[in-house]
């Protein structure tokens, strides 16, 4: 006890000492990803640095790029702690940037004891310029490098896979890496260290979720119900364990997938397959490395999935925090972990991204939670796929760690791009475990002594036995702000995750007094307040540009159909006559209804409908497709309106003007011809898995344009 006791204190002093400092520090470079719409990574063209200058408010100078394609950019000169977030919600709100960050000088506090060494086999690889590679060249270059024979074992997007003969240890694998990174054909190399789920499991013995509700600790949820309490149409993506048939999560689960490529590891007798139940993770002692304990199964991915989404007033168990989002179970965490490689493939997946010998996902995640991590600084492998992921429009977040050091010796905690959330407690305070430092963006509950989190579990004799647990980490911090931001898009679906971001930061509660986290920035801006942000959420449809309109788009389930409409009569009659047939998406664009507030340049959109066997409305922005149905498909496509709205064309490239989005157009190929648009991204790749024909100019199939 004694012990435990000098340990909290060395650690407050730690935090006390280092927080001045970093309150006090000056900014005078930052580092930021532009999304691959507006240039391709490591580029930086004269329009996007205009527009990069004039967001900032201040010259820069750029100084470099990262091996991920990242900008460093050096400020004419140094600026406040203060003035530099200003900088970075000014870049990251806008659509064009998908994270910003300062460049840190961090001072890394680890664990002073070292743990059991830890074994792997693989290393990840990009080629410089990604092309076809000539394998029988490469690798035994690659072998005299780092002393041992490569062979190729899959694809991960622009990512390979590579393969040791036998197992080593992380430490050596790193230094393997280090020794590709010294040929010129390689653009990065990493080691695909483990990764651990983030929970510490304690007897299930206290009956409340305080979490949900505590003046001090709780993120003030009953509140938040009053604004919203989610939405069908957004999916949540827990990349963990897998998912188990538990009663408050009936009918939340989507089909999701098994990542973990490793037999032994998954558990379920083979490796990636379409079934991502998690069958336990149970081990023997020894079994992930010499000196390791075994441990009980811990069904983690079943209690992170209660937190973010458990079915709410149905009379038993616990309430989730979004009372209606889908949750997509994405294995990638099995017996002893999990590998980054199988968590690069997941993630990708999980956002919708084609995945070499999987299926395409037909539900794109808008919100990806990741309550693991290991020991290690953000692999560059890692931080690609995270771009790519955010290129999608989807929000990641991530869990501290509960190792007690800098979140940024951590991943992928310490990855760009990511909402990093560290654990607080009942009280207030950070919780003694979690992780800490300028890489936490905010604080969430996780627990700690006799206030634990209660949330869904499984007894860890097997699955098929679900219960209610109490547990504590950064693993149930972070699914309190995962809910959060799934909230947040169900209030407006056209919010970026820098916003998001920036929005769930900048309306946190002060951490308690006198406590140590209330005395500088190492433990994020503050605790979660889900409320608050809600409350700075405006509705979809109240940002509407001036002179225009909201476009609100409809889902009719038994035909499968999208119908789009900006007739504020009409929206109200479906609304409050056909609610029951036609539910709205949570999708909306903006346009212009009359004419003469429309720009000059702005084109009519035409609106046709087919009875019968079509059922279907047809629209287009262009006059000549306008022309052409009316003079050959009259008799089949009755013209409901000649200028539904009124929107602005792209260019011959498919480009919107600046002050405009892109909005893209799918039709399904069947014979009820029915039509999406969506400026949504996630949208986007969820209609072309889906195998719906995009439909418009330029590479990206760019329909009409819509104002900001």
């Amino acid at each position: 006890m004694l012990q435990r006791l000098l340990s909290l204190l060395g650690l407050s002093l730690a935090l006390a000492v280092l927080a001045p400092a970093a309150g006090a520090q000056t900014v005078s470079q930052i580092r930021l990803m532009l999304h691959p719409y507006v240039a391709a990574p490591g580029e930086l063209p004269a329009d996007a640095l205009a527009m990069l200058q004039s967001l900032a408010g201040v010259p820069l100078t750029f100084s470099g790029t990262t091996r991920t394609g990242g900008l460093e950019f050096t400020l004419a000169q140094p600026i406040s702690a203060a003035d530099a977030n200003a900088l970075l919600r000014r870049l990251r709100d806008d659509r064009g940037v998908l994270w910003a960050e300062t460049i840190r000088q961090n001072v890394l506090l680890r664990s002073a004891t070292t743990g059991p060494t830890v074994l792997g086999n693989k290393l990840m690889v990009r080629l410089a310029g990604d092309p076809a590679p000539d394998w029988t060249t490469i690798l035994p270059r690659w072998a005299d490098l780092t002393g041992v024979p490569l062979t190729v074992e899959r694809q991960i997007g622009n990512v390979w896979v590579l393969s040791l003969p036998g197992v080593t240890s992380e430490s050596n694998l790193a230094l393997m890496a280090e020794q590709l990174q010294t040929d010129s054909a390689v653009q990065y190399a990493d080691a695909a260290t483990r990764v651990h789920a983030l929970l510490v499991p304690n007897d299930p013995d206290y009956p409340q979720q305080w979490a949900l509700s505590d003046p001090f600790g709780g993120v003030n949820a009953s509140a938040a119900w009053d604004l919203q309490t989610g939405s069908s149409m957004v999916t949540v993506a827990v990349l963990d364990t897998g998912s188990t048939q538990h009663p408050d999560l009936a009918g939340r689960q989507l089909p999701g997938y098994d990542f973990v490529s490793d037999p032994a590891m998954a558990n379920d007798g083979n490796g990636r397959d379409p079934d991502p139940s998690d069958p336990g993770d149970g081990t023997s002692n020894n079994e992930c490395g010499d000196g390791i304990p075994g441990e009980p199964s811990t069904f983690h991915g079943t209690f992170v999935s209660g937190i973010i989404a458990a079915n709410s007033n149905n009379g038993i168990g616990v309430s989730g925090l979004d009372w209606n989002a889908k949750l997509l179970p994405v294995r990638v965490l099995g017996r002893c972990g999990g590998t980054f490689d199988d968590i690069l493939d997941g993630l990708l997946w999980a956002t919708g991204v084609p995945v070499a010998g999987v299926p395409p996902n037909p539900n794109p995640a808008r919100v990806v939670n990741m309550s693991l991590g290991g020991p290690t600084q953000c692999p560059q492998s890692m931080q690609d796929a995270i771009n790519t992921a955010l290129a999608q429009g989807a929000v990641i977040v991530v869990a501290a760690g509960n190792d007690s050091v800098d979140a940024d010796s951590f991943a992928p905690a310490s990855c760009s791009g990511v909402i990093t959330v560290g654990a607080g407690t009942r009280q207030g305070d950070r919780a003694s475990y979690s992780n800490f430092g300028t890489r936490v963006d905010l604080s969430a509950p996780g627990g700690e002594g006799g206030d634990l989190i209660l949330s869904t579990g499984n007894a860890s004799s097997g699955p098929g036995n679900p219960i209610y647990e109490f547990a504590a980490g950064t693993s149930a911090a972070a699914p309190h702000v995962t809910a959060a931001a799934s909230l947040m898009i169900a209030r407006n679906a056209n919010l970026t995750s820098g916003r998001i971001q920036d929005i769930l930061t900048g309306t946190t509660r002060s951490f308690a007094a006198g406590t140590g986290c209330g005395i500088g920035p190492l433990c994020g801006s503050g605790l979660l307040d889900i409320s608050l942000a809600l409350q700075s959420t405006l509705p979809g449809g109240g940002a509407a540009p001036p002179g225009t309109m909201p476009v609100i788009e409809y889902y009719r389930p038994d035909l499968d159909h999208y119908f789009i409409s900006a007739d504020p009569n009409e929206i109200n009659f479906v609304d409050v006559s056909l609610h029951s047939i036609y539910q709205r998406t949570g999708e909306l664009f903006f346009a212009w209804t009359d004419p003469v507030q429309a720009p000059l340049t702005a084109q009519p959109v035409c609106r046709f409908f087919a009875g019968g066997l079509i059922n279907s409305h047809y629209f287009t922005a262009d006059k000549n497709e306008c022309a052409f149905i009316l003079n050959n498909y009259a008799a089949t496509w009755k013209i409901e309106s000649f200028a539904a709205f009124y929107v602005l064309l792209p260019d011959v490239n498919g480009t919107c003007a600046a002050g405009t989005l892109p909005v893209y157009k799918f039709f399904d190929n069947r014979q009820d011809a029915n039509q999406r648009h969506t400026i949504d991204l996630s949208v986007r790749r969820a209609m072309i898995n889906r195998a719906w024909v995009p439909q418009g100019v330029g590479p990206n199939h760019v329909a009409f344009c819509t104002p900001i």
